[in-house]
C-alpha cells in the first residue's frame, strides 16, 4: 500500500480497497457507488447495440468480471466496509437487464440480501437516455442503506430522491454521480466532525460533499487517472470551506 495523500480533512489512498480497508480504523458512514460491471460481453450486463454508448462506456474501468465473480467481490467489499463502519453504508447501484446476452436480470439484492438492510431509496434521475430495447425507459437507480446509522436526521427526506445525474465534464468520469447524492446520505446520518469513507472513490464526489460539510473523509481509488482528478476536486472543495454546512437537504 502506497503512502496516503492528505488534503485537509481528507486522506486518500491509491490502491485496491480490499488491501486497504483491513488496515483502516473506524468510520461513521460509508457512501459509495461501485463499477456496475455492465459494459462488455464477458460481464453479461449490457444489452445496448448503440455504438456511441458502447464506445463511451469502454472508457470506464478496463476490467470486466464474470457476473458470479463480480457479485462475490462486492459481498467481500461490503463486509470489509461494515467491519469498520459504526453507522450506515450507502451503496448506489442499479438493476441490470442482460436478457439479450445472458437471459438474466441482475438485481443488487442478489448480493446484498444477507446484509442488514436498513432502507432502500429510489433515485429518480429526472429523465433517461435513449432506450433501444422493447421495455420502458429506465430512469431510476437504487441507494441501499445497510446498517443502523450512527445518528439519524430525516432532513425532510423520503425514500424517493429526485435530482439529475452529473452531466458536466468537471469530474472526468464517465459515470460520476452528483454531489447531491452523497450530500443527502451524509447530512442524514452524520454530524460535523464525523468521518465518511468511499472505497470506490472515482473522481472524488463523496469526498467533495464530505469536506464541504465539515466531515473527515477517507477515499480509496485504484485508477491513477481518477485518483488525480479526485485529489484536485477535493483540494478545491477544501479551499472553499464548509459550503453546505448543516443545512437540510433540498
Amino acid at each position: 500500500m502506497s503512502e496516503p495523500v492528505t488534503i485537509g480533512r481528507a486522506t486518500l489512498y491509491l490502491g485496491d480497497c480490499r488491501d486497504i480497508l483491513p488496515r483502516l480504523g473506524k468510520v461513521h458512514a460509508v457512501v459509495t457507488s461501485p463499477p456496475y460491471n455492465l459494459v462488455k460481453e464477458g460481464s453479461g450486463g449490457s444489452t445496448t447495440t448503440l455504438h456511441s454508448i458502447e464506445n463511451r462506456l469502454q472508457e470506464w474501468y478496463d476490467d470486466e468480471l464474470p457476473e458470479a465473480e463480480y457479485q462475490e467481490q462486492q459481498r467481500e467489499i461490503v463486509k470489509l466496509c461494515l467491519d469498520i463502519c459504526e453507522g450506515s453504508l450507502f451503496y448506489n447501484h442499479k438493476v441490470r437487464y442482460a436478457i439479450a446476452r445472458r437471459g438474466q436480470i441482475y438485481h443488487p439484492l442478489d448480493w446484498l440480501r444477507d446484509f442488514p438492510l436498513w432502507c432502500e431509496i429510489i433515485w429518480d434521475r429526472c429523465g433517461a437516455a435513449g432506450n433501444n430495447t422493447p421495455r420502458y425507459t429506465i430512469q431510476d437507480e437504487r441507494i441501499y442503506q445497510i446498517g443502523r446509522p450512527a445518528v439519524f436526521d430525516k432532513a425532510g427526506l423520503t425514500t424517493v430522491w429526485r435530482f439529475p445525474p452529473d452531466r458536466s465534464d468537471e469530474t472526468g468520469h464517465v459515470c460520476a454521480f452528483p454531489v447531491e447524492l452523497p450530500r443527502r446520505c451524509i447530512v442524514s446520518s452524520t454530524v460535523s466532525g464525523m468521518s465518511v469513507l468511499d472505497p470506490f472513490m472515482g473522481s472524488g464526489t463523496t469526498g467533495v460533499a464530505a469536506v464541504q460539510m465539515g466531515r473527515d473523509f477517507i477515499g480509496i481509488e485504484r485508477e491513477p487517472k481518477y485518483f488525480d482528478i479526485a485529489c484536485k476536486r477535493i483540494e478545491d472543495a477544501q479551499r472553499q470551506g464548509d459550503f453546505f454546512g448543516e443545512g437540510a437537504a433540498a
